[in-house]
């Protein structure tokens, strides 16, 4: 009998745009891709319980940066469906680290969106 073994393919972390405005005001939104162009973010665990289940999906999270690059809230936007993905996803992107504000560049907190892609292969 022949296995097959299933890998995680790397969950990709995509920065897929920012957008800058105060946390508190809604609505307000202006582009800043020189603040959160770059991300480092890690890559979630992926248990090999939902592998059994083949658990795969995309979820999208707001992430709430500060002036000094760190994240201070997540948020799921785009629910992969399945739980367990959308809670592994907010603790990844909780530990995401963006590039510090200029000390001209303002100190008022902004959104991004972040994408982990769960895909089996």
């Amino acid at each position: 009998m022949i296995t097959t073994t299933r890998t995680l393919a790397a969950a990709a972390v995509l920065l897929l745009s920012t957008f800058a405005g105060q946390a508190s005001a809604a609505g307000a939104v202006a582009a800043t891709p020189s603040r959160l162009a770059d991300a480092d973010c890690n890559v979630p665990n992926y248990r090999n319980s939902w592998q059994d289940d083949e658990v795969q999906g995309a979820v999208k999270l707001a992430v709430l940066v500060d002036a000094a690059g760190n994240v201070q809230e997540t948020k799921v936007i785009s629910s992969s469906g399945h739980v367990a993905l959308d809670k592994a996803s907010q603790r990844a992107g909780a530990t995401c680290k963006f590039k510090p504000v200029a000390k001209d560049g303002g100190s008022a907190p902004v959104w991004a969106q972040v994408q982990y892609n769960w895909v089996l292969n």
